[in-house]
C-alpha cells in the first residue's frame, strides 16, 4: 500500500505539496491541523478530532493494511488528511471507504482532488473493486469533488446521522466502481 509514496504534487496555485503516509511522530502536527479546521466542519467528522487523545490513538495503532492515513504537507505543516479504510477479510474485503479533510487555506486549489486521486490509485493497486464515501448532504464541495472523480450517488439516508452537537443530517452514500474504466461508462 505504501508504494508510490511520498509523492509531490503541484496545486493550481503552484504550491508544491508532499503526500505521504502518516507516521506516529505526526500526531502533534495532525492535531494542530484538525484544530485549524473550522468547528462547523469538524462537527461532520466521525471522531472528535479536537481531542489530542483521539489523534494519539490513531498514531499508536497505525496498521496500513487496515487504514492508510495519508497526510499532505507544505513545508512542515499538515494541510490535508485522507484515509482509505478496508477490511482484510469478509464479504466487504473488496470495498474501501474514503475520508478527506482539507485545511481551509488549501481548499478550492485542487488539493482534495489530488489526495483522492492518490487514494483511488492506491485502492486499485491493492485490488479493491469499489470505493465508498459517506458524507452529509450539506457538504456540497465534497459532493462535487467526488462526482468529478467518478463517484455516483447511490443512496440518501434522511436524518440518519447526528453531528457532534446532536443535530440530524442526511447521509449521502457515494460509490466508485474501480473495475470500470472511464471510457466504459455509458453516457
Amino acid at each position: 500500500m505504501l508504494a508510490g509514496f511520498p509523492k509531490e504534487v503541484t496545486l493550481q496555485s503552484g504550491t508544491i505539496v508532499t503526500i505521504r503516509p502518516m507516521a506516529q511522530e505526526d500526531a502533534k502536527r495532525l492535531h494542530e491541523f484538525f484544530c485549524r479546521v473550522p468547528r462547523e466542519d469538524r462537527l461532520f467528522l466521525r471522531d472528535d478530532v479536537s481531542l489530542r487523545e483521539v489523534i494519539d490513538s490513531w498514531a499508536e495503532d497505525i496498521d496500513y493494511g487496515k487504514v492508510l492515513p495519508l497526510i499532505a504537507e507544505v513545508d512542515d505543516t499538515i494541510v490535508g488528511d485522507a484515509t482509505l479504510h478496508r477490511r482484510k477479510f469478509g464479504w466487504t474485503s473488496h470495498v474501501g471507504k474514503v475520508r478527506l479533510v482539507v485545511d481551509p487555506d488549501y481548499r478550492a486549489k485542487g488539493l482534495g482532488t489530488l489526495m483522492l486521486k492518490a487514494v483511488i490509485e492506491t485502492a486499485k493497486k491493492i485490488g479493491l473493486q469499489i470505493l465508498v464515501a459517506e458524507i452529509m448532504e450539506g457538504q456540497t464541495e465534497a459532493l462535487k469533488i467526488l462526482k468529478d472523480l467518478g463517484f455516483t450517488k447511490e443512496a440518501v439516508f434522511y436524518n440518519y446521522v447526528k453531528d457532534q452537537i446532536g443535530e440530524e443530517h442526511d447521509l449521502v452514500v457515494m460509490m466508485k466502481n474501480l473495475q470500470i474504466e472511464p471510457s466504459m461508462i455509458p453516457f
